[in-house]
């Protein structure tokens, strides 16, 4: 594999431009590495060197050049949109937010838009598909994300020190995802409980609570997000609620 690096980058916008005329992946890869060495010039975050590498992330396929291309010229596109995201000062953590909080948009157009009357997939079939606890959810949640975010990866357990704790969505090792669905015999309480002792436990510092109020136990989200969004010293709590009107 090739493994110059392109010291030529002198900007954010030349990178941008050179981006843009890369025509393989000996190309992408060197590039890659001469902005890495630029991003760290500028003091960039581990969070931001991570960002980078999962947007520029792709896979080869040894039998076809024609798919290796067109996933290289998906990931080329996620990186330039992450370098006008810098540029524009928009952290990805607010992208990432805005994502989780869509998602109720993404199982509106999977499971409650007719499909296609020619197509293989029936009515009957989706209406099928409910979903029953967190472990349901999480999997979508996690076929949701995986495009966006091709290094995610679900259920990693992590060693506090003090016990082990599994991480239902783990971005990278500042950013990860717990999951919750709310059940008939889940008191607020009991919920309030275990996003308590998930805000002590995990080492993130970013920590992204996605709660799918299944029985809409919550009675009022906003006061909910306000009180325990900011429960932790030290650690960003972020909580996304979607309350079903179906499923």
């Amino acid at each position: 594999m090739f493994n110059g690096i392109d010291s030529s980058i002198t900007s954010i916008p030349n990178a941008i431009k050179r981006l843009k005329n890369v025509k393989n992946g000996q190309e992408f890869s060197s590039l890659l590495a001469g902005l890495r060495t630029f991003l760290k010039t500028l003091d960039s975050s581990p969070q931001c060197l991570m960002e980078l590498e999962q947007r520029a992330y792709y896979v080869v396929n040894e039998y076809s050049d024609k798919e290796t291309m067109s996933n290289l010229d998906s990931a080329r596109n996620r990186v330039i949109a992450y370098l006008e995201q810098i540029m524009t000062g928009s952290p990805a953590d607010e992208r990432l937010l805005t994502i989780l909080e869509n998602y109720y948009l993404f199982l509106e157009a999977l499971l409650e838009r007719p499909p296609h009357g020619r197509g293989g997939i029936q009515t009957e079939q989706l209406s099928g598909l409910k979903i029953q606890n967190e472990y349901d959810v999480q999997h979508l949640l996690y076929a949701y994300l995986k495009p966006i975010y091709p290094l995610a990866r679900a259920e990693v357990s992590e060693d506090t020190g003090y016990g082990t704790v599994r991480t239902d969505i783990f971005l990278d090792s500042q950013h990860v995802i717990e999951v919750k669905c709310t059940r008939g015999s889940m008191p607020q309480k009991k919920l309030i409980e275990e996003l308590e002792a998930d805000m002590v436990h995990y080492h993130a510092e970013h920590i992204y609570f996605f709660l799918y109020d299944k029985e809409k136990i919550i009675e009022n989200p906003r006061l909910f997000r306000n009180i325990y969004e900011n429960k932790v010293k030290g650690k960003q709590i972020q909580i996304v609620i979607h309350q079903p009107k179906i499923l």
